[in-house]
């Protein structure tokens, strides 16, 4: 072969890879103008229709007139006293969240307390404990006609011991329940990861613990304290099926409830709901807004190259105080309301007296032959598998166009793909709600409009598990890759994708479970061929049968209980954290 020949035939070779090169990446780019649409819709479609419906005077798909009405009753004395009732509910369950939470935190990592793994782990099973089966075993424990009545009334004989939690306080207690264990959570990582230097050089001066902990240990982890309150201050206020199922029949009223109510019984005001749901957008959207410039502006240095594991603190005479705390906790958040649970399920008729009760199997044979509760567990499987996979294909994708390739109006992706955190569950289903009214597709009343609810109310949590760890890939990896002749799309497959495996398989565990257990965007979506195990439980519920309720409670539990064992069985990284 000759000296031209070889030099034509390289050229052609050059060539073809620099056609090749082109093609892969007008791929690329056609998957990134199809995420962004596709994004668009999914978040902007309902808030748009939400915006709509607040102006309106009527119901979704009937006629009506444009209207500011909606918007004043916003200042009525009983939308203005739910608001500050939600506030103030708000407000007090995550200041008690923060104690608490750091407190075991604390005790946990910073003392020479015996048993922190038995605790990590229980806490960690209370943190995926559904929020509405939390809330039904406290009113099956505290109801007027609950278990701790009758034993204070019955066998203690003092009925001033008697308890109500239909009251404000009764949300504000199971609230805690529910949120102490994300603070915790929240909390754990900046504490294991603090240098000790400091607290040892303020123990070496002569300080006290107590001196320590409130001069040293405290203000260096604040900015971390603020942004976990902040953030329990909105799960808190968005929070629907705690206050609903304690706060309705109390005439406790929050936003998310007074929405509920709004829509569900007549006469209903579905342009006052759309505004009131705005309202409580806006609300978490500040506190969102606040959370982040916590986060992006407020850090002091708690991590060094010198860095050592702090001795641990000998708690001494308050060691029995930590157990307390750190066992009493595990009991009412987690072992308490379980024991219920499954003491009701078993129950021909509910007895607060456990040895006059007719013991069955029933409630669960009924489970098993009903054809509907059947039909809601295949839904509910169907939306948290397959929806939990187009999450986190979409969270994959957003994560990889915001934080690597980084094209034209990435930022703009990355905006619309975390607007959904600041927009509650309910708020959400309401605006599918009032969309699909009136666009010409027939998704209502479908799996396809449950599943699509979901995955743009958790959206902004796969991309945030995935982006966490495509931000470490360091990426002269990829660079490399193209180096040697890789496409952008192959090394997306050849080095991102098997690098990040651990992250996507978090994710789709995390959107499973998000999935399975989801009420609040559900609520106003279902039908009765579209229920899912959630709606099942609530209208057991709402029907007084505690004990189908409680049955059905605990199979869900431990489904939900097993998806996190898997979790931990298969990602290394959760056995090590």
């Amino acid at each position: 072969m000759t000296d031209k020949a070889i030099t034509a035939t390289a050229d052609e070779f050059v060539a073809g890879k620099i056609k090749g090169r082109r093609s892969h990446d007008r791929v690329l780019n056609a998957v990134y103008v199809a995420t962004y649409v596709i994004v668009i819709l999914l978040v902007t479609i309902p808030i748009a229709a939400l915006i709509y419906g607040s102006l309106r005077t009527s119901a979704p798909g009937t006629e009506g007139e444009w209207t500011l009405q909606n918007y004043a009753n916003l200042f009525s004395g009983g939308v203005l006293s739910t608001i500050a009732t939600t506030l103030w509910i708000g407000l007090l369950s995550s200041a008690l969240c923060i104690v608490i939470g750091a407190a075991i935190a604390l005790v946990v990592h910073r003392t020479d307390f015996k048993y922190g793994n038995i605790i990590t782990a229980l806490i960690g099973l209370a943190f995926y404990f559904p929020s509405f089966i939390l809330a039904m075993a406290w009113i099956i424990i505290g109801a007027p006609g609950g278990i701790f009545n009758a034993v204070v009334d019955d066998v203690l004989g003092m009925p001033w011991l008697r308890i109500d939690i239909y009251t404000a306080m009764g949300i504000v207690i199971v609230m805690v329940l529910h949120q102490v264990p994300f603070v915790y959570l929240t909390m754990r990582g900046p504490i294991l990861s603090m240098d000790g230097i400091y607290e040892e050089a303020a123990r070496t001066s002569g300080a006290k613990p107590h001196a320590v902990l409130f001069r040293v240990t405290l203000p260096l982890l604040s900015y971390s304290l603020i942004s976990s309150f902040i953030l329990t201050f909105i799960i808190t206020i968005e929070q629907f099926a705690i206050p609903a199922l304690i706060g309705i029949p109390g005439q406790v009223t929050m936003l998310a409830t007074q929405l509920y109510l709004l829509v569900r019984f007549s006469p209903a005001d579905y342009g006052l709901a759309a505004a009131v749901g705005l309202a409580l957008s806006a609300i978490t959207g500040s506190a969102i807004w606040a959370q982040r410039r916590v986060t992006r502006t407020g850090r002091l240095t708690t991590i060094t190259g010198k860095a050592g594991r702090a001795t641990p603190i000998p708690l001494g005479r308050w060691k029995w105080a930590a157990y307390i705390l750190c066992f009493g906790f595990v009991f009412l958040g987690l072992l308490l309301p379980m024991v219920i649970l499954i003491y009701t399920s078993l129950l021909k008729w509910f007895t607060a007296n456990p040895m006059s009760g007719m013991y069955t199997l029933r409630n669960y044979m009924f489970i098993w032959e009903s054809a509907s509760t059947m039909r809601s567990f295949w839904n509910t499987l169907i939306v948290s598998g397959v929806g939990a996979a187009i999450g986190v294909v979409l969270g994959l994708l957003c994560s990889y166009f915001t934080l690597r390739l980084r094209p034209t109006g990435y930022r703009g992706l990355d905006f619309v793909a975390s607007l959904p955190f600041g927009v509650p569950g309910i708020v959400l289903g309401l605006g599918l709600l009032w969309a699909y009214a009136y666009l010409p597709i027939p998704l209502y009343g479908t799996l396809a409009l449950m599943i699509m609810a979901f995955i743009t109310r958790f959206l902004p949590y796969a991309t945030e598990t995935i982006g966490g760890q495509l931000v470490q890939i360091d990426k002269s990896l990829e660079e490399a890759a193209w180096v040697g002749g890789a496409t952008r799309l192959g090394s997306v497959f050849r080095i991102l994708l098997p690098l990040a495996r651990p992250s996507v398989q978090g994710a789709y565990f995390l959107l499973f479970m998000a999935f399975f257990r989801e009420i609040s965007s559900a609520i106003l979506l279902y039908s009765a061929t579209t229920s899912v195990v959630s709606i099942s439980i609530w209208s057991f519920f709402e029907q007084a049968n505690w004990g189908l309720a409680s049955a059905l409670s605990v199979v869900a539990t431990v489904i939900i209980f097993a998806a996190m064992s898997l979790i931990i069985w298969l990602l290394p990284s959760a056995r090590r954290g």
